[in-house]
């Protein structure tokens, strides 16, 4: 089997409501979804970030592509990897990342094996999932939680909808004495349920270490707090000086940060994420990498449509090292772009046995939302409309 083209359909996704965090806004998702095709006329789907430079850097990626064999992603992903030299990429890490979950989609198809049994096999067969909340502006009725009380009845309706038994709290935008009210209240709500709270690094270090001191004397359990400090350094100070696990999808997401990371003895979890990481066999590495120092692994969400929702259920499965109910941003989209969007039921995604990603495309929805994004362009997360002159600068508390 052979590669005999790539293409890429920019589309965006709205969010129900727009999502807010530390560094500004999410009102929806734009991506890039990737059609391998190969000789044989099997299609392989692989989804990314959607960006006019993904474009660019997707014709740069077939020139060394065509004729490769799907089947040989390590081939296909040191082909792609002599263009980055530190921090020079020309085909970034999460491009090779969607095309080589094309590739297996590919290559599962054409033996009528699922994606999970070509990682090596699926060890569970349906993944959890954890109720992600985030304040959010209003937007046509909907959103607009921007109180402890607004959050617990958010947690409530995507309980009683969604099954969730593990909770997260997007932080960083009110002061964290104010978030730590709604953890609190959570808390109080979900006695039975592990938490989580994630500021996405807009506290500083003594703030961090007077936030780990409140939780302690309210007698707070969290399952881990995620990125309360910017880079490395800062994570390590506060790690030294808390019994609180750290879990992070910022200060290490790549091999150049793997090594200190763990020397400086940064964190206690590291969120895996399919296309920070560039791949599904570089989650792999970086997990053996983990199991050997004693790291533990969960999974991070960054706005991902069906595509790459299912590229993260079949890494999931098929990742023993995988500690912790994976993130998804899923509930929060207006629609999808395939045939049947992804179910999660009883706080689960059941794993795909179908061969590939188990997942096609509707072409409609695609068309529909590709139009959207050449009306409105890309999604842009940072900064937001509604508060002017406001700056994200890291960190805020």
């Amino acid at each position: 089997m052979k590669i005999l083209d790539l293409k890429a359909t920019i589309v965006t996704v709205p969010f129900e409501a727009p999502l807010r965090w530390s560094m500004g806004i999410e009102t929806g998702t734009t991506r890039a979804l990737i059609e391998l095709h190969t000789e044989e006329g099997i299609v392989g789907l692989g989804e990314t970030y959607g960006t006019p430079e993904t474009e660019r850097a997707l014709d740069v990626a077939k020139s060394v592509l065509i004729g490769v064999d799907p089947f040989e992603v390590g081939v296909v992903q040191h082909r792609l990897g002599v263009f980055r030299v530190g921090y020079e990429t020309t085909v970034p890490a999460t491009l090779r990342a969607g095309i080589e979950m094309a590739c297996l989609d590919a290559a599962g198809k054409a033996v009528g094996r699922p994606v999970h049994s070509l990682l090596g096999g699926a060890v569970r067969d349906r993944v959890e999932v954890a109720a992600y909340l985030f304040y959010r502006h209003a937007l046509d009725g909907r959103g607009g939680e921007a109180s402890p009380e607004a959050i617990v009845e958010r947690t409530e309706a995507l309980v009683e909808r969604y099954g969730f038994r593990v909770i997260k709290l997007k932080g960083g935008v009110f002061s964290p004495e104010e978030e730590l009210q709604a953890i609190k209240q959570l808390q109080a709500r979900f006695p039975a349920a592990p938490l989580r709270w994630d500021p996405n690094a807009a506290w500083s270090v003594p703030t961090s270490l007077r936030v780990v001191e409140s939780l302690r004397a309210e007698g707070l359990n969290l399952e881990y707090l995620e990125d309360p400090a910017p880079e490395l350094e800062g994570m390590a100070q506060v790690r030294a000086r808390t019994a609180v696990p750290l879990a992070t999808n910022m200060c290490l997401v790549n091999y150049e940060q793997l090594a200190p990371g763990i020397r400086l003895g940064s964190v206690d979890i590291i969120l895996s994420d399919v296309h920070f990481w560039g791949g599904f066999r570089t989650n792999q590495k970086m997990m053996a990498v983990c199991e050997a120092f004693g790291l533990a692994v969960g999974m991070h969400s960054d706005r991902e449509l069906g595509v790459s929702t299912a590229a993260m259920v079949h890494l999931a499965a098929a990742s023993p090292q995988l500690a912790y109910a994976i993130d998804s941003h899923y509930p929060d989209q207006v629609g999808d772009v395939l045939t049947a969007p992804i179910e999660i039921r009883d706080g689960h995604i059941e794993v795909p046995q179908a061969p590939g990603l188990g997942v096609e495309l509707d072409p409609d929805e695609v068309e529909r939302y590709h139009r959207l994004y050449l009306e409105s362009g890309a999604v842009n997360e940072f900064y937001d409309q509604q508060r002017p002159g406001w700056v994200p600068a890291i960190p805020i508390f």
